[in-house]
Formats: C-alpha cells, sequence, structure tokens
C-alpha cells in the first residue's frame, strides 16, 4: 500500500540555487559537462564517455511528448533502473510516478524548456511501490533537431540518493 492510500501526499519540490552547485561535486561535474557540450544553444545530447564514470548508473535522457504532455525515457542509467526494478528505456513517466508527481516532474522539464537553463533541485517522491526516496538532481535542456528544447539530460547526485523510512 502506498502512502498516497493513506490519503498522505508526501512528494516535496525545493529548488537550490544552480549556484550551490558545488555542493555537490558530482552535480556540478555533470553540468560543466552539458556547458562543454553547448556551444549558444542547447546541445542535442551529451557525450556519456565525457561524464565521470561514477555517474552514468544515475543518468537519464527523457524526450518531451506533447499528446498527452509527458517525458518518455530515452536512456536510464542502470543504478535508476534497479531502484525502479527494471528497464525504464521507453517508459514514460506516468508509468513510475503517481499522477501528481508525474506532473510535477513535466513541469518542472517544462520549465527548463522555457527558459533554456539547467535546474537544480532536492526531490521527495513517493515510487509507485509505495516507497518514499529523496535526491538532490540537476536537469538540464537538450535539443533534438538543434532549435527547440524538446529532451532533456538528468542525473541524480548519488551522494544524496536515499530511501526514507
Amino acid at each position: 500500500m502506498s502512502l498516497y492510500e493513506f490519503g498522505r501526499s508526501v512528494r516535496q519540490h525545493r529548488d537550490i540555487a544552480l549556484t550551490d552547485i558545488n555542493k555537490y561535486p558530482a552535480l556540478a561535474d555533470a553540468l560543466e559537462t552539458w556547458l562543454q557540450a553547448r556551444g549558444s544553444r542547447a546541445p542535442r545530447s551529451i557525450d556519456p564517455i565525457a561524464l565521470p564514470k561514477g555517474l552514468l548508473p544515475y543518468v537519464m535522457l527523457l524526450d518531451l511528448e506533447e499528446a498527452p504532455l509527458r517525458l518518455r525515457v530515452r536512456l536510464a542509467g542502470t543504478a535508476v533502473c534497479a531502484k525502479y526494478g527494471g528497464e525504464l528505456k521507453g517508459r514514460t513517466t506516468d508509468d513510475f510516478f503517481e499522477p501528481a508527481d508525474a506532473r510535477h516532474v513535466v513541469d518542472a522539464a517544462l520549465t527548463v524548456a522555457r527558459l533554456g537553463l539547467p535546474s537544480l533541485a532536492e526531490r521527495t517522491y513517493v515510487n509507485l511501490d509505495g516507497s518514499l526516496w529523496s535526491y538532490v538532481r540537476l536537469i538540464a535542456p537538450l535539443s533534438r533537431d538543434g532549435q527547440k528544447i524538446d529532451s532533456f539530460f538528468k542525473v541524480l547526485d548519488p551522494d544524496t540518493l536515499r530511501q526514507q523510512v
């Protein structure tokens, strides 16, 4: 039984100023990789080889779908898949978040797309299996066609990933 079934939503999202990214060295390295790939506009993708090896299990590439509005996983690292309990490639935010959390994740991505800037945040949410998780994540805009921001590079800080009790 999930905590939602008890009528208690425990989802939390706290934006962290990007200027504080050095408090999360792994995410600072990921941001530097994104900045190097960026040039004058959002990059088409991130070269995984350019990332620190310890981050690869925590990386996701997400594509925005507009009808219905959701994010679809193009790539997910092994740690993210293990936490979910299986392969995430091809799945959408609706598949692994409660509806309110899925919408919140999509809204955060839409803000990144609108601003064209990365976002740093601390999140706490209930997984579909009812477990409570928290982490700090970086999400940065990508553009599959080099023009429109329609995908995202997301990475969790492995030092902050915790299952709450």
